[in-house]
């Protein structure tokens, strides 16, 4: 399930490059003042969280230096999650004021709509990047190692990452199975707080189960979708 929004803030707005987790803590705050009891237990849950969130999509602007410049002050953001209870809380949060803070910038909901999924899914590009990390051994112990296309053990990953979830998801063992292939990427550097992760931009082909698949599009490939990583859309 995914919802789209319309926003709008004040022509010539500068937003940070690294704005994922302001964006993150935004739909925590919606969700908060909707059902404090259900955002405590998301924001308490040390494993997945099933939901993903794309980078703030702004048609006219301007790359500054400290950021993007939003000629026009709209901007579109993406939100899915194959739980109706996260949507349902998160909507109820946001139709208090219509307001969506994002660090210190008022974004005003313009509209709001359920958008529907597709039907088949064959090429994907996303919308925000996709995140993998490894353990590797060094002389010094074990040390994370961020994944890109580039590396064999990405494919793997992000493969296990899905089915992993998926069963955490569903309560019950993944037998679905999907194959992908990378089209083009471009590496990305995002900040989330002090830490920058490498990341992956994508277009990729994919086919296999539709059920499996369709559960990525809703919460996201890769890791930590929860901070705005691995949104995907059908192209």
């Amino acid at each position: 399930m995914r919802i789209e929004l319309k926003l709008e803030t004040e022509a010539f707005t500068t937003i940070p490059y690294n704005h994922q987790y302001y964006l993150a803590s935004a739909l925590y705050n919606k969700i908060h003042s909707s059902n404090p009891e259900y955002a405590n237990k998301l924001h308490n849950y040390q494993k997945f969280k099933f939901f993903t969130f794309s980078l703030l999509q702004i048609r006219k602007r301007m790359i500054k230096r400290e950021g993007i410049e939003t000629v026009d002050g709209k901007v579109n953001l993406y939100i899915s999650s194959p739980s109706a209870e996260f949507l349902e809380n998160f909507i109820g949060g946001l139709l208090e004021d219509g307001v969506l803070k994002v660090e210190s910038i008022e974004f005003f909901v313009k509209k709001a709509k359920m958008l529907p999924t597709p039907e088949k899914f064959e090429v994907l590009k996303t919308l925000s990047p996709i995140y993998l990390k490894t353990l590797v051994n060094t002389e010094k112990g074990k040390k994370i190692y961020d994944l890109l296309p580039n590396n064999s053990k990405f494919y793997e990953n992000l493969k296990k990452n899905l089915k992993r979830k998926y069963e955490m998801f569903h309560n019950k063992k993944c037998d679905l199975d999907f194959e992908f292939e990378v089209l083009n990427h471009r590496p990305k550097r995002m900040g989330i707080k002090n830490t920058y992760h490498k990341c992956s931009e994508m277009v990729f082909r994919i086919w296999g189960d539709y059920e499996l698949i369709k559960f990525g599009y809703d919460c996201g490939f890769g890791e930590k979708n929860s901070m705005g990583f691995g949104m995907v859309v059908n192209i």
